[in-house]
């Protein structure tokens, strides 16, 4: 907790929090391959359903519009040096609910033995024992 609070800055009306690695990010493979092969799966899943296509489509331009995601440009992609490696989503369908896709983004994935989540620090567990609750 005392890493993420020491990294915070204030930029304007924003926070900008940096990721706390505990391992060097370039050592990530690219798995370009592997995220778009997930895609193209979640893509012809939401095909078989235009009312799961037309909310997972709403859900991720509500992404953009609250700067949550951004598509990148063109220069950005040819000019970053850094290392790449793709978060792949998918849906989950809740039918009852109001809102009935919710899209997951998946760090726990694995390629060629590496797994994102494996290289960030895991932060202090803030939900309430079930013990507690129950007391």
């Amino acid at each position: 907790m005392k890493i993420i609070e020491d990294s915070c800055q204030k930029i304007g009306h924003q926070w900008l929090i940096p990721y706390p690695w505990k391992r060097d990010p370039k050592e990530l493979p690219n798995n370009e391959v592997q995220a778009k092969k997930k895609l193209e799966a979640t893509e012809g899943r939401l095909s078989r359903t235009p009312g799961h296509a037309a909310a997972h489509d709403r859900q991720m331009m509500e992404m953009t519009e609250i700067q949550f995601a951004r598509k990148l440009t063109k220069q950005e992609l040819e000019t970053f040096k850094g290392p790449v490696h793709y978060i792949a989503h998918h849906q989950i369908v809740r039918p009852e609910k109001t809102t009935p896709i919710r899209i997951v983004f998946n760090s726990s994935a694995s390629f060629q033995g590496h797994r994102l989540n494996d290289y960030w620090m895991k932060g202090p567990d803030l939900l309430n024992s079930l013990f507690g609750v129950t007391l």
